[in-house]
């Protein structure tokens, strides 16, 4: 009998020691969206420069410790520039990185692999403050005509999107609706769904 109790007193340790490990979460991080803004205008000449700005905070959440943590690791903004077209049957807009001269004040960015014209991905540099991460980037326009920013999960900070823009641009087969043409693969948002596209023209 005395064994039986050594032996299981020899054995409780490992199991709790499994049981810790079992219980153990590992470190999932929740990070906060970024908040954009853009040169506030409606219109533009082919001599000005639009600016685009992204802020997050450098502290994301910790599934593991329930708590913030600084992130010396932070997730890229990403966002599109799409050229408004005639209308087809299914879309209204088509990529048109290259009709802007790219200007980087501050961050990196690179593109979309597959498709380069459509998708810039914005990574920020850590302000000075070490409380958040920013970056900055220019487009000066090259050519004429409507166009629109639209961000893959960003909160813009302009208050005026200058909805008014697309409302020339109805699809048939897609009321109410913005059609992205991405390298002819088409995608779709509804109008007064959505909150993530800036919408300007330039002259």
């Amino acid at each position: 009998m005395f064994k039986k109790i050594m032996k299981y007193a020899m054995l409780a340790p490992l199991l709790m020691a499994f049981q810790c490990e079992e219980d153990e979460v590992e470190s999932t991080l929740v990070f906060n969206k970024y908040k954009a803004s853009i040169t506030a205008s409606s219109s533009f000449s082919t001599d000005d420069t639009i600016w685009i700005s992204g802020k997050v905070s450098s502290n994301a959440f910790d599934l593991a410790v329930n708590d913030s943590v600084f992130s010396d690791n932070p997730q890229s903004d990403v966002f599109s520039v799409y050229k408004l077209i005639e209308p087809t049957e299914v879309s209204n807009c088509k990529d048109a990185i290259d009709q802007f001269e790219l200007i980087i004040d501050s961050g990196l960015y690179s593109f979309l692999p597959s498709c380069e014209n459509a998708q810039i991905t914005a990574s920020p540099e850590l302000e000075s403050n070490n409380s958040t991460y920013s970056y900055r980037i220019g487009l000066k326009p090259l050519t004429p005509g409507d166009y629109v920013i639209s961000w893959q999960n960003a909160a813009i900070r302009n208050t005026n999107r200058n909805e008014a823009i697309i409302e020339a641009y109805p699809i048939e087969n897609h009321p109410n609706q913005i059609g992205f043409d991405r390298c002819g693969s088409t995608s779709w948002r509804f109008l007064n769904e959505s909150q993530r596209e800036y919408y300007f023209t330039v002259e």
